[in-house]
């Protein structure tokens, strides 16, 4: 029996576990399992310029049981400037099952926030040129869902809310 995207312990994940069940005794034996590459694309997918930012998106990966991380930079190309990165119910996923799911927390240069259905902000300062990681992570992911339709992070920027529209991601 060959099982697809397995998670172990919550971290651990599998492209597929192989088990030889032996309905005799009710035990299994594991034969072969595949690490699940859930690192993040070196390049950027896609890009976006708008309000004085550019946010270049690096993908999506499976970062836990049921839990999405997506990963973008965030570059100020003409000066220092303060960027919040919101959460909550302002920056959203949408799965091939056309459900939508509010981010659950996000996190810039070793600060995390968040909370569902609430308005919560990262505040951080990107030095011109500089890019920033900022990640979004989803939870309580639908386990059908085999990929993104659309994720959709928002930043703001001297009051401006400025709103990525990344589409057909694979996780």
């Amino acid at each position: 029996m060959v099982i697809p995207d397995v998670s172990v312990d919550g971290t651990t994940n599998y492209e597929s576990v192989t088990l030889q069940l032996n309905l005799q005794t009710g035990t299994f034996s594991i034969l072969n399992a595949t690490p699940k590459d859930t690192s993040f694309s070196p390049t950027a997918l896609g890009t976006m310029s708008a309000g004085g930012i550019k946010v270049d998106f690096h993908g999506c990966a499976r970062s836990g049981h049921n839990q999405i991380t997506c990963l973008t930079k965030v570059v100020s190309p003409n000066k220092d400037a303060g960027i919040s990165a919101m959460a909550g119910s302002t920056s959203k996923l949408y799965d091939n099952l056309s459900q939508v799911y509010e981010t659950s927390s996000v996190t810039a240069l070793g600060k995390s926030g968040g909370g569902l259905g609430e308005f919560i902000n990262i505040a951080f300062v990107a030095i011109q040129g500089v890019p920033v990681e900022v990640k979004f992570i989803f939870n309580n992911i639908d386990p059908s869902a085999t990929s993104i339709a659309a994720f959709q992070p928002n930043f703001e920027l001297s009051g401006n809310k400025i709103t990525g529209n990344f589409r057909d991601i694979s996780f």
